[in-house]
């Protein structure tokens, strides 16, 4: 009766610990809704894939109705799809970084039991879903997720394709898909999907002296099917827009990487902090975790060294970024995957991990403790209401990431003998109170848009527009706006990252104020402008003809009434300067 009764509670908790992982991803996907787009990411990977439905031109991207080349199709393709799908929404806007995200983690639990045993692979994806980074660019609508995880693909195949038999079906199959991997990739941001992968079998082969891995990389095969899928967008592209290939190439990768002409220089050592950041709250765990691994595969005389090769692909990823004169804190995203699989394989096989586990929990309880009896935070042009709801946010983030590690903490003492499943399951209810943590934040975390989007201005501004509205864009650009209000708007002295787009196709913007006020008088009552505040203040004492009918701390949006103002407008800002 005891052994049956057994038996059946076995059962029944492998059904229920079947279910964690379909909750999480309903989690993990649940909190992509809860949030307005944000300027300028969210909002530009939003509205491109937007204007590709209206015009069904899938092949020219373009932003506020202007070509934009900076980056290939492959994510505005896979959201365009889903706004047809599900509709144009936030959700469907960031669907493909949600899924590209969730998709990781599996992949690196895959990779991980595949490489190092069942129980890294559990606790590799425990770690990397915990990462704030990685949390965080898996609900937030960029390029970059989808690159990190295209790139994942093809390191993961290529390690299993090096530790499969030698000329097996199953070795092949897996450098095809590392193939087809490094392809989907350079569809999602550019060349420099081949060139960290490249630089890193370049590094290893000449730190190792091992030139194997050369040979069975299946070229002919291979390079077939690469350029089988990226040769015919990049074909289509150039032959419809000739001017396509110098800017995409020279412009938007060599000079980007070697010059300041984005102005996004930072010193050579901006990214090292970043990592360890981005690797909390177990950033401290991977430290000693990557040379014991470099030692541990020293010990391997023969075959391919997965464990040399992932610490070189972190530091090919973030060296190569380091070196560029154009850096943001997504581009070393792609080296996570990598730090989790090294540190869940020095983990688990670690006989104490307590006293990790117990730092870890401090560290959130001292950030709990500053967060309630600390100073009160205070931000500029968010309300106080929200700052206390973020406030509330934030202690349950640091509540919920104490208890995790002092259950993990718990787990670890509950047995004293050596066990890497003891070990497993402590990282993994650190992580699942992280993940908890971080998504309840993430779901208060609503209040940036009151400085980071113009969803309210353009709730203001619906009501008074009708379907051939004109609206003009007055000396900036607030990117979220052509998708709130579904339409784009005319740039008036200001150019940005638009400034290709607009001398391509110069009549579809004016270059600069006087031309649009000269235009403000015969253009028809209803013509709607957005501003910054100082220029609005500027032109209301001129007396020109405006209502206001929409603000933010930014932005005025006035609306041309149905009396037009004398003719000599324009004059009267000119002597008003």
């Amino acid at each position: 009766m005891q052994a049956r009764g057994s038996a059946h509670f076995t059962r029944s908790s492998t059904r229920w610990l079947a279910l964690v992982p379909v909750v999480f991803a309903c989690v993990w996907l649940a909190t992509l809704a809860t949030r307005k787009l944000l300027n300028p990411d969210e909002a530009r990977y939003a509205e491109i894939p937007r204007e590709m439905v209206v015009t069904g031109d899938w092949v020219t991207p373009r932003l506020n109705d202007l070509k934009y080349f900076e980056k290939p199709p492959l994510q505005y393709w896979a959201t365009a799809a889903a706004y047809q799908t599900l509709g144009i929404s936030e959700f469907a806007s960031r669907l493909w970084t949600g899924v590209t995200g969730l998709a990781g983690i599996a992949l690196t639990v895959w990779f991980g039991i595949k490489l190092f045993g069942r129980w890294t692979g559990v606790a590799a994806g425990a770690l990397l879903a915990s990462s704030w980074m990685y949390f965080i660019l898996g609900h937030v609508n960029t390029l970059d997720m989808g690159l990190s995880f295209f790139l994942l693909a093809a390191c993961g195949c290529f390690l299993l394709a090096q530790d499969a038999p030698p000329n097996s079906a199953s070795a092949r199959a897996y450098m095809w898909c590392a193939w087809v991997s490094a392809a989907l990739a350079v569809l999602s941001k550019g060349p420099v999907a081949l060139v960290l992968p490249a630089l890193t079998l370049i590094i290893y082969s000449a730190i190792e002296r091992d030139f194997s891995a050369w040979r069975r990389l299946h070229w002919a095969t291979g390079c077939g099917l690469f350029a089988l899928i990226v040769a015919p967008w990049f074909i289509a592209v150039s032959l419809a827009n000739p001017e396509f290939p110098e800017f995409f190439f020279l412009h938007e990768h060599v000079q980007r990487f070697l010059t300041d002409v984005h102005r996004r220089t930072e010193p050579w050592w901006y990214f090292l902090p970043l990592l360890v950041a981005g690797a909390l709250p177990w950033a401290f765990l991977a430290i000693p975790a990557v040379p014991t691994q470099w030692r541990l595969d020293r010990a391997a005389s023969a075959g391919f060294k997965a464990r040399r090769f992932l610490i070189i692909w972190i530091a090919v990823v973030v060296g190569f970024f380091s070196l560029s004169h154009s850096k943001l804190p997504p581009y070393i995203l792609p080296a996570l995957p990598a730090i989790a699989l090294l540190t869940a394989d020095f983990v688990v096989h670690r006989r104490n991990i307590r006293a990790h586990l117990l730092a870890i929990a401090l560290g959130w309880l001292m950030a709990l403790a500053y967060l309630t009896f600390g100073p009160a935070i205070s931000k500029e042009n968010i309300s106080g209401i929200s700052l206390q709801s973020l406030t509330r946010a934030a202690q349950l983030m640091t509540l919920l990431g104490a208890v995790g590690a002092l259950s993990g903490w718990w787990w670890a003492n509950r047995k004293r003998n050596f066990n890497p499943a003891r070990n497993a399951r402590a990282v993994v209810c650190m992580a699942l109170g992280t993940f908890l943590g971080l998504s309840a934040l993430l779901v208060r975390f609503d209040i940036a848009r009151e400085v980071r989007s113009g969803f309210d201005l353009a709730q203001q501004v619906k009501g008074h527009l009708r379907a051939d509205t004109q609206l003009y864009s007055v000396a900036s650009y607030n990117q979220s706006l052509p998708f709130y209000l579904q339409r784009p708007l005319t740039l008036v002295g200001y150019s940005g990252e638009t400034d290709f787009g607009l001398r391509q196709e110069p009549d579809k913007g004016l270059t600069d104020l006087d031309t649009f006020l000269s235009g403000w008088q015969s253009n028809p009552p209803g013509t709607v402008a957005f501003m910054p505040q100082s220029l609005f203040a500027q032109l209301a004492l001129t007396g020109m003809p405006m209502r206001v009918v929409g603000s933010n701390w930014e932005l005025v949006a006035i609306q041309k009434p149905l009396r037009s103002g004398s003719p000599d407008l324009a004059d009267r800002v000119k002597a008003s300067r």
